[in-house]
């Protein structure tokens, strides 16, 4: 917890303020794309604080549900929806390619948002376990009798196979990696690699600890793993405008800059 406050109190002074219903978000974004969300409930108290990556992915989702958060935080949330969303004539409900979870960190900002509806939304992939291959013929020789067949560019939504209350935001896919970047992170200058993949139903910012790899991610090979999905709506709301955080905002909930 310490450590958390201290990055807290680092970022707050160069926050940007997204006012929602339950509170305020105040984002941090650094030049290479990393964000921290830092929470402040109705009564100006930090409540919580959350990571994500801002990249180019863009993925078309039929939203078809908020998901309140088991976290103590209200300014949590998560939302159920479908890629390459469709919506079936017999039933006149909500379909597509696969349905998924993601959290967002600026959940309450859109959890009053009337659903479903077709937004479009930009999903960092946080890599728990991955594997890197040069090319599909170096991926299909590595699978073996034993192990899950999969294809070149597949998903499957692993965060949904228990109870409504054991959903998470997660997946298992592998897609094809259309561009690749080493990046280090302005506040902790801890280096790490981001790639823009290409997987069935759409694209992710998959960002990826070099510790995880043996060698680094090329354009045009493919990647396999169990990700995180941190995702942020884009389309659906015009109150996502941010503004600068007000002047001495941030000092009265977290003290003195350290």
């Amino acid at each position: 917890m310490e450590d958390i406050n201290n990055f807290a109190k680092a970022v707050a002074p160069q926050t940007k303020q997204l006012p929602s219903i339950d509170g305020t978000y105040l984002q941090w974004r650094s030049t290479c794309g990393a964000e921290l969300w830092l929470q402040i409930d109705r009564n100006r108290e930090y409540a919580g604080i959350n990571p994500h990556f801002h990249g180019p992915a863009r993925m078309r989702v039929g939203l078809t549900a908020y998901m309140p958060s088991e976290t103590p935080s209200v300014l949590d949330g998560s939302f159920h929806g479908w890629s390459e969303p469709a919506v079936a004539a017999e039933s006149n409900e909500m379909t597509g390619t696969y349905p998924f979870v993601f959290d967002a960190p600026d959940a309450s900002v859109h959890r009053n948002q009337t659903l479903p509806i077709i937004g479009e939304v930009q999903i960092a992939a946080f890599a728990h376990e991955i594997a890197l291959f040069e090319d599909e013929a170096t991926f299909y020789a590595a699978q073996t009798e034993d192990s899950l067949k999969m294809a070149a560019e597949s998903f499957i939504p692993s965060g949904l196979f228990g109870d409504r209350e054991g959903t998470k935001a997660r997946g298992l896919f592998v897609g094809k990696i259309l561009a690749v970047e080493h990046k280090t992170n302005s506040l902790t200058n801890i280096s790490y690699w981001w790639a823009l993949v290409q997987t069935l139903g759409g694209q992710f910012d998959v960002v990826i600890d070099p510790a995880l790899v043996e060698r680094q991610p090329v354009v045009g090979g493919l990647v396999q793993g169990s990700f995180w999905l941190s995702g942020r709506i884009l389309s659906d709301s015009p109150s996502q405008d941010v503004t600068p955080a007000k002047k001495g905002f941030w000092s009265k909930l977290f003290g003195k800059a350290p």
